[in-house]
């Protein structure tokens, strides 16, 4: 009898993303149920990778759209509508190689499918047509299936796609959701709206690496373990030069002038910190795939910055979700733009200023809303670097009051997850 739970998560994930792995972590995590777990997705390889538990499958494999970058625009526009269109009348394309008999080069991918338990859909900010193909799959298959951690609505094209999500929606198991915006946007084409849920990001249930561990690494920097001899505040930092956050900064600017000002932005905000209370700057690498590592952005903060060099340091390293969480939880504070370094801190009882714009649903559904810390995000598209930089320094000053405000918050979350968990089993 197989021991090991298996359980595919049917996305596009570039593991190298450390949000995408915390997301994947905190799932294992929520299922393991105390048994060795073997995690399946799908990302940027030649051919099949397997990193300690975690399976990565070629991508193209299964998917034309889903992870796609050459699409945009109107080839994009036209590429799902004719997927949607094929899966309509039961044309599966390539998301047939998750069944038999399928192409023989994919039979890793059909033998992990078929000792599945669970088969996921949805997480981070995916969802598309490709997913309802899946849904449909794995339910035919009798496995336990569903969406969990979405943050995608209907969006745009809903002619072609409404009908195939409603027909997901009734299919899955489970239709969970990680923030308010994107349930509410699915409820509109869902005959049972009910059955939707919103519940806290898989990566707040992510257990955390050993504080031992996290020692380990930043007792290797030099100038950290001078500022924690010293007695200085830790501010930890995540910037970034992509997504959601990036996109609403300044989008009036051409690449180089927005990338200089960004920076900029963020640089005054940080050498006001180590100005005004004797911080000291922990850069994090969040993100370190090859196209908007955080290692790039934060040497192009540090370029904008005017305290030396000894007040900050980037850490460079290849740092696991876990590793990274055990980190933010020995920082006294967190200025963060990765949506995922502020679950981090929010369940490890760092106080934070999230760095946003008003467009970004995403952060203000999880970390405003559903963590009450709402008066803690900077829209950077309403205020200027001052008075950033002055909103930034009032959160600092009232951090402990902030880390027990999220003491009380972290009670809550966990219900939440573990209700979800009931949920996602079929145990509720």
């Amino acid at each position: 009898m197989d021991d090991v739970l298996h359980i595919l998560i049917a996305d596009y994930v570039p593991i190298a993303n450390k949000g995408e792995e915390a997301i994947v972590r905190g799932i294992e995590d929520m299922l393991s149920e105390g048994s060795p777990v073997a995690l399946g997705l799908f990302d940027d390889v030649p051919e099949v990778t397997v990193r300690g538990n975690v399976t990565a499958f070629p991508r193209d494999w299964v998917f034309r759209f889903e992870g796609n970058s050459a699409l945009f625009g109107r080839r994009r526009l036209l590429a799902q509508a004719w997927i949607a269109a094929r899966l309509r009348v039961g044309c599966y394309g390539s998301l047939k190689n998750l069944t038999p008999p399928g192409a023989e080069k994919c039979r890793p991918l059909r033998e992990f499918f078929e000792r599945a338990r669970y088969v996921l859909v949805g997480h981070d900010g995916v969802f598309c047509v490709e997913s309802c193909g899946v849904l449909r799959l794995a339910k035919r298959h009798g496995k336990r299936a569903g969406i969990l951690g979405a943050s995608t609505g209907i969006g745009g094209g809903r002619f072609y796609k409404a009908g195939l999500y409603r027909r997901a929606l009734e299919e899955s198991d489970f239709c969970v959701f990680r923030e308010e915006h994107s349930c509410e946007s699915m409820k509109q084409i869902c005959r049972d709206p009910g059955k939707l849920q919103v519940a806290p990001d898989p990566a707040f249930a992510m257990h955390p690496d050993p504080p031992e561990a996290a020692r380990e690494v930043l007792d290797r920097v030099d100038s950290y373990r001078q500022a924690k001899q010293a007695g200085r505040p830790i501010v930890a930092v995540t910037a970034l030069e992509k997504g959601r956050v990036y996109a609403g900064f300044r989008p009036d600017l051409p690449s180089q002038a927005k990338q200089e000002t960004h920076a900029a932005y963020l640089a005054s905000i940080i050498d006001a910190l180590i100005a005004k209370y004797r911080a000291f700057a922990l850069f994090l690498p969040h993100s370190i795939e090859t196209s908007g590592s955080d290692v790039v952005a934060a040497r192009h903060v540090a370029e904008q910055m005017k305290s030396p060099r000894s007040d900050y340091a980037i850490l460079d390293q290849d740092c696991g979700a876990r590793l990274l969480k055990s980190i933010v939880g020995r920082c006294d504070f967190l200025v963060g733009e990765r949506t995922h370094s502020l679950i981090a801190a929010a369940s490890m009882g760092t106080p934070f200023a999230a760095m946003t714009n008003r467009r970004d649903t995403r952060t203000h559904g999880i970390i405003g809303k559903m963590c009450r810390c709402e008066t803690q995000i900077i829209d950077m598209d309403v205020i200027g670097p001052t008075e950033a930089s002055q909103a930034v320094s009032g959160l600092f000053e009232t951090r402990d009051s902030i880390r027990r405000s999220l003491e009380s918050i972290q009670g809550d979350l966990a219900a939440r997850i573990e209700a979800i968990v009931r949920v996602v089993k079929g145990t509720s």
